[in-house]
């Protein structure tokens, strides 16, 4: 690849004489450009974290002790870039993600968790306030496990099955258990939302299930459209896999126990007009943006 050339777009700080800019600084301007032109909402942002991940250093050292790049560097960071120009999801091509400040492996055709959905672990904080409890815990439609392993570490004497319909996120999800040493605690089930013959009764239920419409798919940014269909698509008005949960969850959930489930906020108002006779309507819960994300629900006894 030929040697990127710095360029300066009017507006721009010059550069102090004497004090040539680095090449990372080059590296990632040119990234910067490329990326806004395909229309990222964050161009520099993810440059930074292409560049670093590649460097296996922080997005701060790029500019306080920016690394030597060779060849190999280069070439790989712009074929992630033009890879991310053509929308492929950022954490696709890291092959990592972050959630709840924990690093999780992530691969083409599983799910990728969103922070929003951190709301559920903050619920589920706020209604099982006793950390060391023996509890049983299930995360149905756990994607690559994060929901799992992250309850698993907050509640640290808590035993958790996690389940998911794809065969991919099932071996992801166990990788993923392994990679965060819970081997010993959380087991991930390849199941239609649960296994056959599952007679545990479980403290806490939690979901964050296929939600979205056939109009919702279309209209998204082309990144979601290349996650995998079925992890998104949620039937006509998104609630089809909320209907079976609630159909299947009242068995398995111990009278104390709380189903926390994600949901669309334009679904909220079906919860807050529940008239399942197994469950009543606890909290709705906003997410960081403030929209109505997370349903804690009760089971009800007549």
């Amino acid at each position: 690849m030929p040697q990127i050339k710095c360029f300066q777009k009017s507006g721009q700080r010059k550069r102090l004489p004497g004090r040539p800019e680095s090449e990372v600084i080059c590296l990632l301007r040119r990234a910067e450009e490329l990326l806004s032109d395909a229309g990222i909402p964050e161009p520099l942002l993810e440059s930074e974290l292409i560049l670093a991940h590649l460097l296996n250093t922080q997005r701060y050292n790029l500019y306080i002790d920016p690394p030597g790049i060779t060849e190999k560097i280069r070439q790989d960071f712009f074929f992630l870039v033009s890879k991310r120009a053509n929308r492929i999801p950022l954490a696709y091509l890291l092959k990592e993600v972050y959630f709840y400040n924990h690093k999780f492996h992530i691969s083409k055709g599983v799910f990728i968790p969103r922070p929003e959905t951190e709301t559920i672990i903050s619920c589920a904080m706020e209604f099982i306030k006793e950390r060391n409890k023996k509890i049983d815990i299930l995360d149905i439609c756990t994607g690559c496990g994060v929901l799992a392993i992250v309850l698993a570490r907050i509640f640290p004497e808590a035993t958790v099955v996690a389940t998911d319909i794809s065969k991919k996120a099932v071996s992801l999800a166990r990788k993923n258990i392994c990679f965060h040493n819970l081997q010993s605690r959380v087991s991930a089930v390849r199941a239609d939302l649960i296994p056959e013959g599952l007679y545990t009764e479980f403290t806490l239920i939690v979901s964050n299930p296929p939600y979205l419409t056939g109009d919702e798919i279309i209209q998204a940014e082309p990144e979601i459209r290349k996650e995998p269909f079925g992890s998104l698509y949620g039937g006509k008005d998104g609630m089809d896999i909320f209907y079976r949960i609630l159909d299947i969850t009242p068995k398995i959930l111990s009278k104390d126990g709380f189903l926390i489930m994600e949901i669309s906020p334009v679904q909220v108002r079906y919860f807050r007009e529940l008239k399942n006779p197994n469950f009543s309507l606890v909290s709705v819960c906003k997410d960081i943006c403030g929209n109505d994300r997370v349903v804690i629900l009760k089971k009800t006894f007549n």
